[in-house]
């Protein structure tokens, strides 16, 4: 079963931790070039990177507002790990090689360092 993809907006009581991830059957099938479905959810837990959302500045509600981008090097790979922030849980999309050279510019925007902080994004 693949990761759902919300649009919805999070109630203000929503009070989710990264205690429950869940990987998708595409981020798990890359495992034997990637990371494993437990590695993913350590990396996602206590690892830091370059936390991101997709934007643009000229059309609202382009891109969901639950969806992130996890950057860094994890296990000696340089990744990036796609995640949904859903009301219960986090849900992994996919991994993938860091195939863009920047996730800086009027087309992302910086969140923080760690999946807490796209936590804590994702409730305001």
């Amino acid at each position: 079963m693949g990761a759902q993809i919300s649009r919805r907006c999070l109630p203000d009581r929503y009070l989710m931790t990264v205690d429950r991830i869940e990987v998708s059957h595409t981020a798990a099938e890359k495992a034997d070039r990637y990371l494993t479905p437990g590695q993913l959810k350590t990396v996602l837990r206590d690892h830091t990177g370059y936390v991101c959302r997709r934007a643009s500045p000229n059309h609202d509600d382009l891109y969901p507002d639950n969806e992130f981008t996890l950057r860094g090097e994890f296990y000696g790979l340089p990744l990036d790990i796609v995640f949904a922030i859903e009301s219960d849980h986090v849900a992994v999309i996919t991994q993938m090689s860091q195939h863009s050279d920047s996730l800086r510019g009027q087309f992302y925007e910086y969140v923080g360092d760690t999946v807490k902080d796209a936590v804590e994004h994702a409730r305001s």
